[in-house]
């Protein structure tokens, strides 16, 4: 029996993980939170106004782009608005591909008059089965990550 037809006899497919013991959950996590890249050549300024912090986007993935193997493309309903940045989207590529499901929602959004940042900040959750719900505690659930305070970001931290 090959893995596939393994997580088949399981109950894991396509349409969600299927586990008889009720210690176990799904949980949303936060894996990403970043910029969107290319903005000034896609639709970013026609639509701008519609958006706002918490609006959905969607991932699709864009397998013939010549540029980057794994690119990864946002949309705001049928307009293209950029891409994920090419250093960060491998692990996300490499599970659309195999069927994860992901929310995009718009994490940080600057105003015309902004003049410290111009752009769109984009935050993908997606489910992770674990055995107790309360077995994640990080302040990146509430937090951006570059807002978490660790020794790496903000200097030693007792």
């Amino acid at each position: 029996m090959n893995s596939l037809d393994f997580l088949k006899v399981l109950g894991l497919g396509t349409t969600g993980l299927i586990i008889p013991n009720t210690t176990w959950s799904q949980k949303p996590i936060k894996i990403y939170d970043n910029y969107i890249k290319g903005l000034t050549h896609y639709q970013f300024e026609k639509i701008r106004k519609q958006l706002s912090v918490g609006t959905e986007l969607l991932l699709k993935r864009e397998t013939t782009n010549k540029y980057d193997s794994f690119a990864i493309e946002v949309y705001f309903n049928e307009h293209k608005v950029g891409y994920l940045a090419a250093y960060e989207n491998i692990a996300i590529a490499n599970m659309l591909e195999q069927g994860v499901n992901f929310k995009a929602f718009v994490s940080k959004i600057s105003s015309k008059e902004d003049k410290i940042f111009d752009g769109l900040v984009v935050e993908v959750h997606t489910n992770i089965v674990v055995e107790n719900p309360n077995i994640i505690e990080t302040d990146l659930l509430e937090k951006r990550a570059d807002d978490v305070h660790d020794q790496y970001r903000k200097g030693f931290v007792l």
